[in-house]
């Protein structure tokens, strides 16, 4: 079996509290063994930041819009 193969066995087995953790440390490790440095780290987490919330607020403006389609509805 591949490394990814026993990675995804491992996160899916553990609480995601602790499978976080590690996915951040082997994510952090891959990105230092690639040449990246301590602040490409930092401006790549803060795009994932960024992103995310983008993408929270995109869900929540489709759920108002839900909820307005549905109260004229009924």
């Amino acid at each position: 079996m591949n490394r990814k193969g026993n990675l995804d066995i491992i996160l899916k087995n553990m609480d995601a509290t602790r499978a976080t953790k590690i996915l951040a440390k082997s994510l952090y490790k891959e990105l230092i063994r690639n040449g990246f440095n301590n602040k490409d780290v930092i401006n790549f987490s803060k795009e994932m930041l960024d992103h995310m919330a983008q993408e929270m607020r995109r869900e929540a403006t489709q759920e108002d819009a839900g909820r307005k389609d549905r109260l004229l509805i009924g």
